[in-house]
């Protein structure tokens, strides 16, 4: 075992020391800047810094795990008997590389607060940054040196406990696998000091494992984070004994045929990157109007927008006819790609012309329910960044956008589809979802009943003081719309479609 230790601080090298090291004396100096508290009020106050061990500490020993993530050669295994023997003593050795993590680190916290007068209470000076956190802490531990001692106890264990997870996770994954499990953990950990709807779930992360405030202070999440851990040992521990040979292996969904050949034209970079530009200059030209903005509701409302019905506004006009027109002229385009590519040896790879056309469809889908989810990380920017996140209310906003923007566009290229199958002319149909949406304009009731460009929050009623159309009915529109039109081209179109 000592050999085995010895090769695992040989691979993981201590570099890192040095770099937790001035990192975590950086972030403890700059915590001192705040002043008016004493030196064991410092300590605990470096140590419990959720940016620190979310931002720092947790990634320097995430990387440490990748240099023993994979298992050694056969040769060393068998002078151990049996696998999980192996396992055990590997893991129980990687605890030194933890315990040298926690102890260069409280070296830096300590040589932090040198200078600090001592006062091993709970005041702190009116307006101090950790007010909130020590008074949740007084209830636990009497002193902040006991509370300090806690912290690095648990960032010890919970250090270890990751370490043994990656290890797990490496030999019945692979590297492939751990990288992006790991990389998924890690982003719910931060995601989970961000959004008050996943601190609501019960689900542990990263940071319950590192972070021991993160585990007080609410109903039951203590205990959620004991039973992840009991059950987290009992899977290895069975795994690791009686099914060290198995590998995770999941079915890897392939698409080939026409789809594979049509969603690797709309995936060209060009497309992609056009699609990213409409987001993110609408996105920062909202941001930057949006200033006055006080609410999560405020910034989903302003980004999803639209134009209204009966008026004309010149900037909602022009964002409407971006927004909605940039994606349907790229599949414009494509369709034009694909009906002017046509020939007897595609239709007959394709087997016939109905499997042609939904190709053509499903490569279309997936383009816009791409487009969607770039609209769904625009929101998401403004929740986050713009410190928008006030509850669960914003989300269901957010999420009834999103599918309402993928409706929307969906129904208009499925008419413009229908369209260019009537009339053998790909400018006219995209002409007529683009007049459907320069119908806006009217000033009739009518047009507020008209299925293009409904995805705009200015025309649903919850959101306009019950002016417009009602949000279920406006969701219920586009969903027969895009039924009608499918129907329709599934059994008429594949017949005039492709010539």
């Amino acid at each position: 075992m000592a050999a085995l230790s010895k090769k695992n601080f040989r691979l993981w090298g201590y570099g890192k020391v040095f770099v937790l090291f001035a990192g975590c004396l950086l972030f403890s100096v700059s915590g001192r800047l705040n002043g008016g508290i004493y030196f064991e009020q410092h300590i605990l106050s470096a140590v419990s810094d959720h940016y620190y061990l979310t931002c720092f500490l947790l990634p320097v020993l995430l990387l440490s795990c990748f240099s023993f993530l994979e298992d050694d050669g056969e040769n060393v295994i068998l002078r151990f008997q049996s696998y999980h023997s192996y396992f055990y003593r590997k893991w129980l050795g990687t605890g030194g590389i933890v315990l040298l993590l926690i102890a260069v680190q409280n070296a830096a916290v300590l040589l932090s607060g040198m200078g600090l007068s001592g006062g091993n209470g709970w005041e702190l000076p009116e307006g101090a940054a950790d007010a909130e956190l020590f008074f949740v802490l007084r209830q636990y531990f009497s002193t902040p040196v006991q509370a300090f001692a806690a912290f690095s106890a648990c960032q010890f264990f919970g250090g270890w406990m990751i370490i043994g997870f990656c290890m797990w996770i490496g030999h019945f994954g692979g590297r492939k696998w751990s990288v992006r499990v790991i990389l998924a953990l890690y982003i719910l950990s931060v995601l989970w000091m961000k959004i008050p709807a996943v601190r609501s779930l019960p689900l542990t992360g990263f940071n319950h494992l590192l972070i021991l405030h993160h585990n007080l202070g609410t109903h039951h999440r203590f205990a959620v984070t004991g039973i992840t851990l009991l059950l987290f040992t009992i899977i290895i521990t069975v795994t690791v004994r009686f099914r060290w040979r198995g590998r995770i292996s999941l079915p890897r969904p392939r698409i080939s045929g026409i789809t594979a050949c049509y969603l690797r034209e709309l995936a060209a970079r060009q497309k992609l990157l056009a699609l990213c530009a409409v987001v993110l200059v609408i996105t920062l030209y909202k941001a930057g109007a949006g200033f006055r903005l006080q609410s999560g509701q405020e910034w989903v409302y302003s980004l999803f927008a639209g134009h209204g019905t009966g008026c004309f506004r010149v900037f909602p006009f022009l964002e409407m006819l971006i927004v909605n027109g940039a994606p349907l002229y790229l599949l414009a385009a494509f369709l034009e790609w694909t009906a002017s590519g046509q020939s007897y040896f595609i239709s007959v790879r394709a087997e016939s012309r109905r499997k042609l056309l939904s190709g053509i469809l499903w490569a279309g889908t997936g383009f816009l329910a791409a487009y969607a989810l770039l609209w769904f990380a625009a929101g998401l920017f403004g929740i986050f960044f713009f410190g928008y996140a006030d509850g669960i209310t914003a989300w269901k906003m957010l999420l009834y956008a999103v599918i309402m923007k993928f409706l929307d566009t969906m129904g208009q290229y499925l008419a413009m589809m229908c369209v260019y199958a009537v009339s053998r002319q790909v400018t006219i149909g995209f002409l007529v979802p683009a007049v459907g949406n320069l119908l806006c304009v009217v000033p009739r009731q009518w047009v507020s009943y008209l299925p293009f460009g409904l995805s705009g929050l200015t025309r649903i009623a919850e959101l306009n003081s019950g002016a417009g159309f009602p949000a279920a009915a406006a969701l219920g529109t586009e969903a027969v719309v895009i039924m009608l039109t499918l129907g329709w081209l599934l059994t008429f179109g594949s017949k005039k479609i492709l010539v």
